[in-house]
């Protein structure tokens, strides 16, 4: 076995440890990561609640993280007015404006920039997913999301196909 031989395996094997050691530790520890999904907040954990809401981002919704079954609920009838506040709160944290004025205004009357990033409604589009502790809030029997909070045993109808399946159902 040549040079070139030995350190590709050498660098494949290095992968699979990497990785296989990053899933171990992921299902037991992520709370300690800053990255990955975590349950001890009903709340998505990314870039638009970090600016938001203040928490880490843990990049929760991403397409590395999606913890939608955990806590993340779509849907497509407010997506959009969800997806233009995340962005009002995201834009206003990034310029460094810091005022809650300045971001009612942007959700009033939303630039350009801001209504173009929102026209993709979908799941994909992270800044159109609600949290669960907005979803149990929000939702109403009839059109909103499927409540997925843990504690409540009924499920409320909607949009909410990447909820966890409602307890007692």
């Amino acid at each position: 076995m040549d040079v070139e031989q030995f350190l590709f395996f050498e660098v494949l094997i290095g992968i699979i440890i990497a990785l296989t050691m990053f899933f171990l530790f992921y299902n037991n520890y992520s709370s300690i990561f800053p990255i990955g999904c975590d349950s001890t907040t009903a709340l998505l954990q990314n870039q638009f609640t970090s600016a938001e809401y203040g928490y880490a981002n843990r990049m929760e919704g991403t397409a590395l993280f999606r913890c939608y079954d955990e806590n993340a609920c779509f849907n497509a009838a407010t997506a959009k007015q969800t997806c233009i506040r995340h962005w009002c709160y995201y834009d206003n944290w990034v310029n460094g404006q810091g005022s809650n004025s300045a971001v009612q205004s942007c959700i009033a009357s939303p630039p350009a920039n801001i209504t173009s990033a929102c026209s993709l409604v979908s799941p994909t589009n992270t800044a159109d997913l609600f949290s669960c502790s907005e979803s149990t809030v929000v939702a109403n029997n009839a059109t909103d999301i499927q409540n997925c909070a843990i504690n409540v045993p009924a499920c409320i109808s909607g949009d909410g196909p990447y909820c966890a399946a409602c307890v007692g159902q």
